[in-house]
């Protein structure tokens, strides 16, 4: 009596279900919204604005032009500086250590060198965060595009990072060329000469993201990964000074079997499944495709491609939000400016070879930046996303593991 179809496909589907509740604890989150109005957002930080301990959120866009935060828990909205064009990228970092960082800001952003000035801003706080902000130019080089702060000498003072789309001759549609990378450390007097120093000038193609990470795991000395048609690099500096040497090492290619401008990373994340370090990747430039590098225990890594069904992939981010000692992917899908969806991973195990795929926010976050974070202090990192098609920033707040029952429903 009880084995009809239904019931079988029934029976089947909880006992499914239990199987990844019980190996991956699927995550349950809920959304709220930060910003329904953030016209064609582009990227997001999270960074405590105010010294209250709690993170604030920025997010900004190419079509707005004011810079603004977002107070967390009431996210009431302040302007940080106003009438500033194509905005592209943002780091922050607390340079004279009064608990309230500095922004670096790079804005005039457009695909083409001539119509690109490509502007580096340093943005400081004048007393109340509250208020306007006092910005000051420090530079200026076409298509600058990605921005980040890394300690690249490990003498405990971070370094400003300039990672410019493309270089002088670079053009559509397969943007080949050379194009340079630089890094800034910062004066004395801030308002002074923010001297351009190059780490590479010889990058083949379109760099998108450049990510500072601890590569050794050792010291405080940071290096930075790079995602670039060339796939991930990493680029590590020795000596000290103004005489530092830069080593760059391909640790990946990417994806490498079609021709510019599909080619290499988008971005890249490092992510750990237990003891086992892996690299998260989308893939190529703008791409499509969620992969997943393990390594082979001879200096290599192995690729696997654990989605392919992104319109237009832009970032990755990760965290361990189930707590079980493996990181969890998530991915955006920007989709050429449509409507969609993002996703995040699940691993069966530490060996990255099965991974479990869960829908977040059903075609209402069409996210081009992602970020990590413990938003309200319950010790679970959440999610935070800012969306070009769907104009919105939200918060994911990580509930905990869905039920049997809930992750049934959602099969």
């Amino acid at each position: 009596m009880y084995d009809s179809p239904n019931m079988r496909r029934t029976l089947l589907l909880l006992v499914t279900a239990a199987g990844i509740a019980a190996a991956q604890q699927v995550v349950q989150f809920k959304d709220h919204v930060i910003e329904a109005n953030a016209k064609g957002g582009y990227a997001v930080i999270v960074t405590d604005i105010n010294k209250d301990g709690k993170p604030d959120v920025i997010g900004i866009s190419q079509q707005l032009p004011d810079l603004t935060w977002y107070e967390n828990p009431t996210w009431q909205p302040h302007v940080i500086v106003k009438d500033l064009l194509g905005q592209v990228n943002l780091a922050a970092y607390d340079i004279d250590g009064d608990g309230i960082p500095e922004i670096a800001l790079e804005s005039g952003f457009a695909m083409q060198q001539a119509k690109s000035p490509g502007l580096v801003w340093l943005v400081q706080h004048v007393g109340d965060p509250r208020e306007p902000w006092k910005s000051t130019k420090l530079d200026a080089f076409p298509t600058s595009h990605h921005i980040a702060w890394a300690d690249v000498d490990g003498d405990g003072k971070k370094e400003l990072i300039n990672a410019p789309l493309v270089g002088d001759t670079n053009a559509a549609p397969k943007y080949e060329g050379k194009t340079p990378l630089f890094f800034y450390r910062v004066p004395k007097d801030w308002s002074s000469d923010w001297k351009r120093q190059t780490v590479d000038d010889n990058i083949s193609g379109i760099t998108h993201r450049i990510r500072v990470v601890n590569w050794t795991g050792k010291g405080k000395q940071e290096q930075l990964l790079a995602a670039t048609f060339e796939g991930v690099v990493l680029y590590s500096a020795s000596g000290k000074g103004d005489n530092l040497k830069w080593n760059k090492k391909v640790i990946v290619p990417g994806h490498n079997t079609e021709e510019a401008p599909r080619l290499g990373a988008s971005d890249v994340k490092i992510a750990h499944l237990g003891k086992h370090r892996i690299l998260a990747t989308v893939e190529p430039w703008h791409g499509n495709e969620v992969v997943v590098y393990t390594e082979d225990g001879k200096g290599g890594w192995n690729r696997k491609v654990i989605y392919d069904q992104l319109t237009e992939g832009h970032e990755v981010c990760v965290g361990d939000f189930n707590g079980d000692g493996r990181d969890e992917i998530v991915a955006g899908d920007r989709a050429r400016g449509k409507v969609s969806t993002s996703h995040v991973f699940y691993s069966a195990d530490e060996t990255g070879a099965n991974w479990h795929h869960e829908e977040l926010d059903h075609l209402a976050m069409s996210a081009s930046g992602c970020q990590v974070a413990d938003i309200n202090g319950d010790g679970r990192p959440d999610i935070i996303m800012i969306g070009g098609a769907t104009h919105n920033i939200k918060w994911y707040e990580n509930i905990g593991p869905m039920s049997t029952a809930s992750v049934a429903k959602s099969h």
